[in-house]
């Protein structure tokens, strides 16, 4: 049905009556793109690709129409740009043998990796409890509802399936620290701060109210499982082709230790087990550590309050690699784990839940990410690179604009400022003109994206 509708809607497209424009030569390309994608059924994955690529040609076509020429060229050259995106990852889909409902790209220019039996990393470790346990309401955050964006860096709101969270007043809650509102939203306490005018050493109010960003772009998706990110310190649930659940998560120390090396590891893995209320057996890397400090050292701690796996834990294939809770809140959305993926303790119970034995998954490192929106708007979102897996991360950023063939779009300025400033949020870097074009593209066809 969803394939009629869209070929419907492609010829409908190209059988229109309208004026030439004019630049001939990008309508004429344009045209002709549209012409064999007419031919072609777009896999499900790629379906809503696919219809903006005909809604952008259309908009083009309407502008054409009105005698608007200047403004309906960029519109065809973004319809090519757009198509060369897709064409690509139908490419990648044909390489890879993925099936039309198998593991995809979330974001523009990272192909999906095959499920190949993990090679088992350096040996990973729980880790030890550091502070109290804590009220456990409002944990994680919400994946739909990307509210109205007032940057100004972006020029409207943002309507894209590839970009999650939201902007929004949070109001601070009795004893709550800026670190326990950052863990809990998953956001850098210190940009909570400074996005706020606050002086970290000084005490939250109850009552206070806090603007925060919880927008990310969605750095890879899959059909079901599990994606964790590092960079973003964010765990990311699929079920159904769909993104249910996206999490915080509190990741693997940076510093290589003498002895140990406590990074959380990369790789594709399964969950091989799942135990509820767990014991915590202690690894030799971390007895050794312990007994630097005290003298009475135990081998292992039971089920409880004070268990640093908290109360659920998934084993993955990944040796040492858990997902569990924690008795230490405020260390979500931080790099202090000894390997494992921490996860806020209401939130943990909510996966345990819903995980089942098996269900596939992989952890990336990808600090750079770029999306279009709907309305063709380019995206980039980065992140510090806190394991030092790069060199250079405008070259990183460059590189991913390169592949997905949108260097004529971007304002170099804006990217090199969201390099700069790797704020950890999607900032729109499309060319002023760009948007400009699309802007009344959408006024002359009337168009407007409803409020989430």
């Amino acid at each position: 049905m969803r394939g009629g509708i869209l070929f419907a809607l492609l010829v409908s497209i190209l059988t229109a009556s309208v004026c030439q424009a004019e630049s001939p030569g990008d309508r004429k390309e344009a045209t002709a793109i549209m012409e064999k994608l007419r031919t072609t059924t777009p896999p499900e994955v790629l379906a809503e690709e696919f219809r903006s690529i005909a809604e952008t040609f259309a908009r083009a076509e309407e502008l054409t129409k009105g005698g608007k020429f200047d403004e309906a060229r960029k519109l065809y050259q973004l319809t090519m740009m757009k198509s060369a995106v897709y064409e690509k990852k139908m490419q990648e889909m044909a390489a890879t043998g993925a099936s039309t409902d198998g593991t995809i790209q979330g974001s523009v220019g990272h192909p999906g990796t095959d499920e190949a039996a993990p090679a088992p990393p350096p040996e990973r470790a729980p880790e030890e409890a550091a502070h109290p346990a804590v009220d456990q309401a409002d944990d994680g955050w919400d994946v739909p509802g990307v509210e109205p964006d007032d940057d100004q860096t972006t020029a409207g709101p943002i309507a894209s399936k590839l970009i999650i969270g939201r902007k929004f007043i949070y109001t601070v809650k009795r004893r709550e620290s800026l670190r326990m509102v950052g863990a809990r939203l998953g956001v850098n306490w210190r940009s909570i701060a400074r996005d706020n005018g606050l002086d970290p050493a000084k005490a939250l109010e109850p009552g206070q109210q806090l603007n925060i960003d919880t927008r990310r772009i969605i750095p890879k998706t899959r059909a079901e499982g599990i994606v964790i990110n590092i960079p973003d310190r964010t765990m990311y649930l699929f079920k159904a082709k769909k993104l249910g659940k996206a999490v915080p998560v509190g990741l693997g120390m940076p510093t290589l230790q003498k002895d140990a090396v406590w990074r959380t590891p990369t790789g594709t893995f399964r969950i091989i087990s799942k135990v509820q209320d767990p014991t915590w057996f202690i690894p030799q890397s971390i007895l050794k550590k312990m007994r630097k400090t005290r003298k009475d050292v135990k081998n292992s701690v039971p089920p409880g309050k004070r268990n640093p796996l908290g109360k659920y834990a998934l084993k993955t294939s990944l040796t040492g690699i858990l997902i569990h809770g924690t008795s230490a809140p405020e260390s979500i959305y931080t790099y202090s784990s000894h390997g494992c993926i921490r996860v806020m303790p209401g939130a943990m119970k909510e996966i345990f839940n819903e995980i089942r034995i098996n269900t596939g998954g992989e952890i990336i490192y990808q600090p750079v990410k770029l999306a279009l929106s709907d309305d063709g708007r380019i995206f980039l979102e980065v992140h510090g690179d806190v394991y030092n897996q790069f060199d250079d991360l405008e070259h990183l950023a460059r590189s991913l604009i390169a592949e997905n063939n949108l260097e004529q779009m971007v304002d170099w300025e804006r990217v090199r400022s969201s390099v700069r400033k790797k704020k950890g949020v999607p900032v729109d870097v499309t060319q002023r003109d760009e948007e400009n074009a699309v802007q009344a593209s959408n006024t002359q066809s009337g168009e407007r994206h409803p409020q989430p």
